[in-house]
Parts: structure tokens; C-alpha cells; sequence
């Protein structure tokens, strides 16, 4: 029921973030950069682009999550822009764990 209120309440925005393998702290990070760069969509794609394909040594599981926020990223339909976009993001990281976890 609580799922079905978030859904009703965020739309689509938490379900792929629920749907595909993501780590929802990486997922929050990843929204952190993007306000750290004053919001611009070009430089998370880029960003995003460059950890799914040349990850940092430490880890190839972290590349596979990337590939999902990237491809979560590219086919987020929105007419957010900006400040609003990020809240959406971290909004949708809030709802993803909520439906995962119940709390």
C-alpha cells in the first residue's frame, strides 16, 4: 500500500531505481554530484558516462550499477530542470528505498 501511495505520489521516478540493480547510496551520490555541478545535465552525463564505462580500479560492481544510473539517467523523461530536477533524483533515491526496505 505504501509502495502504491509513493508510485501514485513520484509517478514512475523510484520504480527503475527499484527495478534495475542499483546501490541506492551510489544512487544519492550520484545526485550530490550533480548538484555539486550546479545542476548541469551535461557534465552527470558525461560523469556517468565515464564511471559505466572507465570505472575507478576499485571495484567492477560499481561499474555495473553505473551502467544502470546511466541508462536510468538517458531515458528519465522529464521537463524538470535544474534545483527541481535534483529533488526529483534524491526524491525517487528516498521512494527506491523505501519500497525495497518498507522503511
Amino acid at each position: 500500500m505504501l509502495g502504491q501511495a509513493l508510485t501514485a505520489l513520484l509517478g514512475k521516478r523510484a520504480l527503475p531505481l527499484t527495478r534495475r540493480q542499483v546501490d541506492l547510496a551510489e544512487t544519492k551520490k550520484v545526485g550530490d554530484y550533480y548538484i555539486s555541478n550546479g545542476c548541469d545535465d551535461r557534465a552527470m552525463a558525461h560523469y556517468l558516462e565515464l564511471m559505466a564505462t572507465q570505472p575507478p580500479p576499485r571495484s567492477r560492481r560499481s561499474q555495473h550499477h553505473y551502467k544502470n544510473l546511466r541508462d536510468i539517467w538517458r531515458t528519465w523523461r522529464s521537463n524538470l530542470s535544474g534545483k527541481d530536477k535534483a529533488r526529483a533524483w534524491g526524491w525517487g533515491v528516498r521512494a527506491a528505498r523505501i519500497l525495497r526496505t518498507g522503511r
